[in-house]
């Protein structure tokens, strides 16, 4: 049972994504949580991904729904579009040959792509498309031809799906700027689980985290924990610190995650002179971010959006978690942050260019244990008030057709 929901027998519920375990990732956790939660409900649910490596197996064997893996030309950060579209297709058309969902959930952007190369009956199928704000900025909003060729399929998928699900009121916008009319597309605020959020932090555990790291106990700990890409923000973090470290200088910042723009962010690193303070954790296997979250004192993630790759972001759940570890945060304004974040009570929202405005937020946050405290609960109150997991299945299931 989810949140007092009976469970009904029969439904059946596909859920298709090119983001899943073992791959690390926003949409890869979120695609796992609706489907385990789809499973709890008592729903017949199949879930239909990528194949990564020989890991997949292991993983797999966990869930307690069916997943059918569609191979490796399937994978985000595989093969270039449209290769991976197009082999999604025709494993989805595949699954649709020999089964028949009641509702259909299409998470990521390929998955969009893949359903609107023929369009899905929706007298058919229940589809529902979960969608972030780089689909609405890059591709049914963006200027390069070859992103608005591919959003012409993705269109079609949209005027078909019975709802469209952003997380965040920013990413519903950027879909009514597109064309697509309010009524349709909906906000389901992505959520940390009751008990992750109430639970007790391993103070053991903890200290071994920060000993590995190099952190001392007497040091503040701010933290960033993403992919390592431009967006991120976490440049812009280093840039703050050279002047944060002339007036506050007891701290370290753990950069945790991988990406294609570490080289860049080490040599920023070396060219600040700020080796001593910063660390690259690289790769963090999931179970041990939430000791991250409990191990810092600031979380920051000062996401912009970067005009040369359209990017933007929906709300990302790091920022959810941290704030639900009761840790006072700075975000950037772009996308879904500041509705999480409450300026001035439980963190900052800044423009994720302003260095600046970065460096003086960090600074009242590093100095005044007292604010920090007060922001972290407040941040903690909002998350089991409005961003719990618990709260987000139950919404999705009644998108999704579910009868209690």
């Amino acid at each position: 049972m989810i949140g007092g929901i009976e469970k009904q027998l029969g439904m059946k519920v596909l859920l298709y994504t090119h983001e899943f375990p073992p791959f690390q990732g926003g949409l890869a956790t979120t695609s796992y949580k609706l489907a385990r939660g789809f499973a709890e409900a008592g729903i017949d649910t199949t879930v239909l991904a990528p194949g990564y490596s020989e890991e997949d197996a292991a993983v797999d064997r966990n869930f307690d729904f069916a997943i059918r893996r569609m191979g490796s030309l399937t994978k985000n950060h595989g093969a270039p579009s449209p290769i991976k579209e197009v082999a999604g297709w025709i494993s989805l058309s595949r699954y649709l040959s020999s089964d028949t969902p009641d509702a259909m959930l299409l998470v990521t952007r390929e998955a969009h792509f893949a359903g609107g190369i023929s369009p899905l009956d929706p007298r058919k199928y229940r589809i529902v498309a979960r969608v972030a704000g780089r689909e609405a900025n890059k591709f049914l909003l963006g200027r390069r031809l070859k992103n608005r060729a591919q959003a012409w399929f993705m269109n079609r998928l949209y005027k078909g799906a019975h709802k469209i699900i952003g997380p965040s009121e920013s990413t519903r916008q950027l879909f009514i700027k597109s064309g697509i009319p309010g009524s349709r597309v909906g906000v389901i605020h992505n959520g940390t689980p009751k008990e992750l959020i109430l639970r007790e932090a391993d103070r053991a555990a903890v200290g071994r985290l920060r000993d590995k790291y190099g952190v001392a106990s007497s040091e503040k700990m701010i933290l960033t924990v993403s992919r390592l890409t431009r967006g991120k923000g976490q440049d812009k973090v280093i840039e703050a610190l050279s002047s944060v470290r002339e007036k506050y200088g007891n701290f370290r910042y753990v950069i945790a995650g991988e990406g294609r723009y570490e080289k860049a962010l080490r040599d920023l690193v070396a060219s600040r002179g700020l080796g001593d303070k910063v660390v690259f954790t690289g790769p963090l296997p999931h179970e041990d971010v939430w000791t991250f979250y409990d191990a810092c004192d600031v979380f920051a993630m000062v996401n912009r959006t970067i005009p040369s790759e359209e990017n933007i972001e929906g709300l990302p759940n790091v920022l959810i978690e941290a704030a639900s570890r009761g840790k006072p945060i700075v975000t950037g304004v772009d996308g879904g942050g500041k509705e999480a974040v409450e300026h001035g009570k439980s963190g900052y929202v800044t423009d994720g260019n302003d260095v600046r405005g970065i460096e003086q937020y960090l600074l009242k946050l590093l100095s005044d244990e007292d604010k920090s405290r007060e922001f972290g609960i407040r941040g903690k109150r909002k998350m089991l008030e409005e961003f719990t997991e618990e709260g987000m299945i139950e919404r999705y299931l009644e998108v999704i057709g579910y009868q209690a």
